[in-house]
Parts: structure tokens; sequence; C-alpha cells
């Protein structure tokens, strides 16, 4: 039985506490595969206790436990299942990335790179993955440029200016909120511009940065296949790296 079974199986005998618990599972299955049982409390407004509690109810050892069973369910029988159901949900999110952003967005973004004095690049998690890979590309292309964790945002803040870019990769995580929030308050002649690529359009930084870049995902598009989030993120570094690479070519032609 899968941990959502479970959870309907136990349902009716759910305290009003274990309902709110209840409720975020099931409304926020991609979180579960990302967050910690802390920052599930954090955000969703309920006990740390109650998570696991919960968790305990449904008869694993706690929220880590939960979460596993989860991953495991849904990277091996979420969905169909099938492999080539899998590739299929690919074949059709992919296409959607050019879609989302339009050739002048690209243009535009990697002239802002090349343009900028220094390149800070941000992603928590598996954000961070599309968000090294452009700071790898963009080093190989000679572009001051540096992936920046977590848990050290006051670089961005204490290194960046005017003649900066800071870009965020955040598929829905506020881990960089104060940093953003950071930026916002240096004075206007003294701030950096500010990318946020996300997957989210209620992302909660969407209004502290200079420009929103939406990608689609599995979730965004209700899919009902599980699909790894950092997919079209990373196809977006790829796409966006093309354009980096011409808009090179073209200065060093001019």
């Amino acid at each position: 039985m899968n941990p959502f079974e479970q959870m309907e199986l136990k349902k009716m005998s759910f305290t009003k506490k274990e309902m709110e618990v209840y409720k975020v599972f099931s409304e926020n299955i991609d979180d579960i595969l990302r967050e910690s049982a802390t920052a599930m409390a954090e955000k969703y407004h309920v006990s740390q206790p109650a998570i696991t509690r919960f968790c305990q109810k449904l008869g694993y050892q706690g929220y880590n436990d939960f979460k596993f069973d989860v991953y495991k369910y849904y990277k091996g029988k979420g969905g169909t299942g099938e492999i080539a159901t899998a590739i299929d949900y690919y074949g059709r999110l992919i296409p959607l990335i050019p879609r989302a952003v339009s050739e002048e967005e690209f243009v535009s973004l990697a002239e802002q790179i090349v343009s900028a004095r220094y390149v800070a690049v941000c992603g928590y998690h598996k954000s961070s993955l599309p968000a090294q890979l452009l700071d790898i590309n963009l080093s190989k292309m000679g572009i001051l440029s540096s992936f920046v964790r977590a848990d050290c945002t006051d670089s961005i803040v204490s290194r960046s200016g005017r003649d900066d870019l800071v870009i965020f990769f955040s598929a829905r995580s506020n881990a960089y909120r104060d940093a953003a929030e950071a930026v916002l308050e240096k004075p206007e002649g003294q701030r950096p511009a500010t990318v946020l690529i996300t997957q989210s359009d209620k992302h909660p930084i969407r209004n502290k940065v200079d420009r929103v870049i939406w990608l689609p995902s599995y979730l965004n598009q209700g899919y009902p296949q599980y699909l790894e989030a950092q997919v079209a993120p990373i196809i977006f570094v790829d796409l966006l790296t093309s354009y980096v690479t011409n808009c090179i070519k073209e200065d060093k032609q001019s």
C-alpha cells in the first residue's frame, strides 16, 4: 500500500491537527520530496511534532521514513510507472520551454550576463544543479561568476553592485528570500540586477526581483507522472549558454 492510500485508509480517524497535516501532504507532494520536516512545519504553519505524530500514525518511524516512501512511490509507481510513459511526458514538457521563454527573453538575458561585471548564480537543494551548471558554463566562457549557496548569501549583498547580476534558480523554495530582500534594500545606485528562474507563479520572491522567468514542470502542467523538476531548468541553462556564446561572438565582431 502506497503512502497516500495509507492516508486515505486512516483519514476517518484523524484528529483536527492531523487533518491539517493530511491536507498539507495531499496538496504539496513536491515539497515533501524536497523539504525537511522543519521546513514543512514553518512553511505551512503546522507544528513539527504534529508532522512526526502523523507519520507515525501511518506506520512510519518519522517524517524522513515517510518521505522516502513517497519518493519511492512517485519514482517507481506514480502514474503508470512505465518508462515509456515517463519519456512521453518528458517529451511533452521539453517543447514547452521555448514557448514559455521567448527568443527575445533569451537574447535579453544573455546580453545582461555578458555586460555584467560579475554574475552571482544561486540555487538551493535540487535547484543548485542548474545554478552550478550555469556558473561552470559562464566561467568556461571567461565571464566572472560564482555559485552562491543558501548559507552564504551575505556575499551577494557585500560583493554585488549596480554593474552586477544576481540569478536565483528556485522552483518554489524561499531559501533566498532574505538575500533578495537585502538586495532590494540597497540604495538604487548600488543595487545589482536580479532575475528569478522559477516554476511557480506564486514564488515568495517574485515581487522582489527585476525579472521573472517561468519554466514548465510536471506540477504546473498537471501531469499525473512524476518528473524531475530540474530537467527543464537544466535544458534552459543549455539554451541560455548558446545565446551567451552568440552574444560574445557578436561583441568580438563588432
